[in-house]
């Protein structure tokens, strides 16, 4: 799947259906919608365009709680790329309002063309999954008797009337407490806690359309996305790159970093694990990168040892996902979520350049018009990161470069 992309999807309409207002559908005049490693759940906006006379009707959402306040969103007839000869899905996407307001936002003949009315209202709806929202109500005292972190989150997603879309299992067990958190606090907390049964780390939770994504970012890099990037064609300023190597070169090292507890019985020093699957080729460059500074200790919330060494391979490994990072835009592809990568091919008069390699997603952002051209092209904002040296491929153990 390539990104040189210079036709858009076939020709449709946005749509949404508000739970509380009767003169359903309503014209989307913008969607926008984000997920990141580090959200709990989708966060979108929207906004819409409703006839002025039915301003009361619309402002019964002050009567519904947030929870109440449903929102579906979808393309019509299709979302079909014909460069990509793909289908993505149409919709309906799934969400809770829990904001809103209006806006100056103009309209247009093209806006109206669509509708039957002569004038109309702009509002922006701001919205998450409500799963997820249902997750963050209520604090919970709860026990989890010798499970693997998988089998709570299965337990606690299904107790919140949800389904998995994405999972990966975990591969330890433990006693875990849920002592006065909500359901995702629960989660969250036990995120660094967590490895995969092939000792992936890295793990990341999400909700979106009401079902539950829980597995370490980069699960789909057998087969990442491709995108071309001519340093020479592509404007200035398309993409921003930057690193975090002093951070890593502090504290990165596997022979400088340890976890501790100053718990009971266990007083040992825990050394955290090398990074046995990292984003970027194996079958590149292998100089090494980064050396240790001075020995850092970093305390855990347990005093199981095994989960000592998960949680401080988990702090190491995420140090040197920063290695690099980058933000670009470019035509939409839906679909791609940060449990992706993507790989950059980037060339200056066909000769390989620093950017290339295979990266996590930090953070993407769709946003789509009211149709296929107007007001705007369907784009997404990626923001990438890897464990790459800033000037190459490298593989991030050891002393520093020389």
């Amino acid at each position: 799947m390539s990104s040189n992309l210079l036709s858009t999807f076939n020709p449709f309409k946005t749509y949404a259906k508000l739970s509380w207002y009767d003169d359903n559908p309503v014209i989307v005049k913008l969607f926008s919608y984000q997920l990141s490693q580090y959200s709990p759940s989708i966060y979108a906006e929207l906004l819409i365009i409703i006839d002025s006379d039915n301003f009361n009707d619309f402002k019964n959402i002050d009567s519904f709680s947030i929870q109440d306040r449903l929102v579906d969103v979808w393309f019509e007839p299709e979302l079909y790329h014909p460069s990509l000869n793909m289908t993505f899905f149409p919709g309906p996407f799934q969400f809770c309002v829990i904001q809103y307001e209006f806006t100056n936002f103009p309209l247009s003949d093209l806006d109206l063309s669509y509708s039957n009315y002569n004038t109309g209202k702009v509002i922006s709806l701001k919205c998450i999954d409500p799963i997820f929202y249902q997750m963050t109500l209520d604090q919970k005292i709860t026990d989890f008797p010798k499970s693997t972190i998988s089998d709570v989150v299965k337990k606690i997603v299904s107790n919140n009337g949800s389904t998995l879309k994405e999972f990966t299992d975990t591969d330890y067990a433990y006693n875990w407490l849920q002592l006065q958190m909500t359901d995702y606090e629960m989660i969250r907390s036990m995120l660094p806690y967590s490895r995969a049964t092939d000792k992936s780390l890295l793990y990341t939770f999400f909700m979106m359309n009401k079902e539950a994504y829980f597995a370490p970012i980069g699960t789909s890099n057998l087969a990442p996305i491709k995108f071309n990037i001519d340093m020479i064609k592509n404007a200035e300023g398309t993409f921003k790159t930057f690193d975090m190597k002093p951070f890593i070169e502090k504290y990165g090292s596997i022979d400088s970093l340890y976890s501790t507890h100053n718990g009971f019985s266990n007083f040992e020093n825990v050394v955290p694990t090398t990074m046995n699957k990292q984003s970027y080729s194996t079958t590149k460059n292998e100089n090494k990168q980064h050396k240790g500074i001075a020995t850092r200790y970093v305390p855990t919330g347990v005093e199981d040892k095994t989960l000592q060494e998960i949680y401080i391979s988990n702090i190491r490994h995420r140090m040197h996902a920063f290695s690099r990072i980058i933000a670009f835009e470019n035509q939409a592809i839906p679909e791609i979520t940060p449990l992706n990568c993507i790989e950059m091919i980037s060339e200056e008069d066909g000769n390989t350049k620093e950017l290339d390699g295979i990266y996590y997603i930090l953070e993407i952002k769709y946003i789509f018009g009211m149709t296929n051209k107007h007001p705007l092209i369907p784009k997404m904002i990626l923001t990438l990161s890897s464990e790459l040296d800033s000037k190459g491929m490298q593989k991030p153990e050891g002393k520093a470069v020389v």
